[in-house]
């Protein structure tokens, strides 16, 4: 279970391109080590989360990893900073990557990308 603990006040509340608020939750910025499992490729990935929310995600992994919107991934964030043992594919969540962007610059290391949790959306449509 992922819990909410806030590293500061910081709230990110708009798309920085757009200023135009398009989640549906409240997103806490945190900086936590994630893994996360690309079946087609059948390959785990490390990363960070740059904020986290009830429904999602926003995280940073390798320029090298080759995911698309659509894509679905099993992701698990690591519960400290410290870098504490991440689990395995069992104990991951299932989501969708709903956006991804690649740096322009050759010299980026890393893209971002915003990932939906699927047992959110399943809540929600039971829920309806």
């Amino acid at each position: 279970m992922l819990t909410m603990q806030s590293t500061g006040p910081e709230i990110e509340t708009a798309d920085a391109d757009t200023g135009v608020e398009r989640r549906r939750g409240l997103r806490i910025r945190q900086n936590r080590p994630i893994k996360v499992f690309e079946p087609t490729v059948s390959r785990y990935f490390g990363g960070q989360t740059h904020d986290v929310s009830a429904t999602g995600l926003r995280i940073e992994l390798p320029s090298s990893v080759h995911i698309q919107t659509g894509t679905l991934v099993s992701v698990h964030v690591g519960l400290s900073e410290t870098g504490q043992a991440l689990a395995n594919r069992r104990q991951m969540m299932p989501a969708r990557v709903v956006w991804v962007r690649r740096s322009n610059k050759t010299t980026a290391r890393t893209l971002s990308a915003g990932v939906e949790f699927l047992s959110t959306i399943s809540a929600q449509l039971d829920a309806a």
